[in-house]
């Protein structure tokens, strides 16, 4: 059996085991008619309905597999490619290295400059982090796309 076989079964496994068993309960999840602005002792009785605890407990089965699944991935890929392995090892540096920049620099933004309400608290060093990990996600969402639309140009560019 070739590569190509291998991968579309591995898909239709993916498909069968975790993702329509997923969104099937977040349907019913989403169609519930229960949200934030429900009564507390509705919100409750719902935590514990079937539907709600299966679409978390598959959210987190789906996250696990995936985080095991990329290590997996990373391992090989050092073993048989190295070069690349350290190329991907810079760039989770770069990246940590940018968030911490900003996490330092740190926002002027507060709860009340947010408009934040509902009785929600979060101290300053929460509202930089997150603020810090939303710019790092727009930098590098914005490299990526930039290197995707010229990555032609760029190899011509380096190769020349």
């Amino acid at each position: 059996m070739d590569n190509e076989k291998k991968l579309n079964i591995l898909g239709l496994a993916i498909k069968l085991i975790i993702a329509i068993p997923s969104l099937i309960a977040v349907f019913f999840v989403m169609t519930s008619n229960v949200n934030g602005d429900s009564d507390k002792l509705v919100q409750q009785e719902y935590m514990n309905d079937f539907w709600f605890s299966s679409s978390i407990n598959i959210s987190f089965w789906a996250i696990g597999i995936a985080t095991a699944l990329i290590l997996v991935f990373f391992i090989m890929l050092l073993i048989s490619r190295p070069a690349q392995g350290i190329k991907s090892i810079l760039g989770i540096v770069i990246s940590a290295v940018l968030f911490y920049i900003l996490y330092a620099i740190g926002t002027t933004d507060t709860l009340e400059s947010l408009n934040v309400q509902g009785g929600v608290s979060a101290t300053a060093g929460e509202i930089n982090f997150t603020h810090a990990g939303i710019i790092t996600t727009f930098i590098l969402m914005g490299i990526s796309t930039l290197l995707a639309l010229f990555m032609g140009f760029f190899m011509k560019f380096f190769r020349n």
